[in-house]
């Protein structure tokens, strides 16, 4: 497989642009089936204690059909890193992304599965993100479940370049398939 010959930067200003054009019936559908195949995917490797995100610039909406019986957390950025809380109450935080206003935080050893965004995927699990590195650092050392999320034009038939402090994931839901990540 070929390695990806622009920069991250050039990758993630396409990837952006082709999401953004994205109608908002065109994410809503197709998160249906994601969230679908997610909670049944949750279901099968019973999962209890997972980490989620809510969505921003038509990323998939990952959290329709999560099942009452799991735990579900959300990311709060704060500073440099991503802390972990759960709440049922949210406000814009920083880059508008809706965050826990308050409520329970967790450590990352009780999570059992994060569940990730990204701009686009290869199929070895390397994501593009913002370019912030918050992910990478929360992933780091976790032996959790990491689970993408993302349709399927997201996942690139080639290789993004990884740096060394980029963390694979294990897996990549989309609308069309359940990809079990190559290393």
């Amino acid at each position: 497989m070929e390695v990806y010959r622009y920069s991250k930067s050039e990758l993630r200003q396409g990837a952006l642009r082709q999401r953004k054009s994205c109608s908002k019936k065109f994410v809503f559908l197709r998160s249906l089936l994601i969230s679908k195949k997610l909670a049944n995917f949750l279901r099968l490797k019973n999962v209890k204690n997972v980490v989620s995100y809510n969505p921003i610039n038509n990323e998939v909406h990952p959290n329709f059909l999560i099942s009452n019986d799991v735990n579900v957390f959300f990311t709060k950025i704060n500073a440099q890193t991503l802390r972990i809380a759960r709440s049922k109450s949210f406000k814009r935080g920083k880059f508008s992304v809706l965050e826990p206003f308050c409520g329970t935080y967790a450590f990352k050893k009780q999570i059992e599965c994060f569940i990730v965004p990204a701009l686009a995927f290869d199929k070895r699990g390397y994501r593009i993100g913002y370019g912030m590195g918050f992910y990478d650092k929360l992933l780091q050392n976790s032996k959790a479940l990491k689970i993408g999320v993302g349709f399927d034009f997201q996942v690139k038939n080639f290789n993004i370049k990884e740096d060394k402090f980029d963390v694979s994931l294990d897996y990549i839901i989309t609308e069309k398939r359940i990809l079990k990540c190559r290393r």
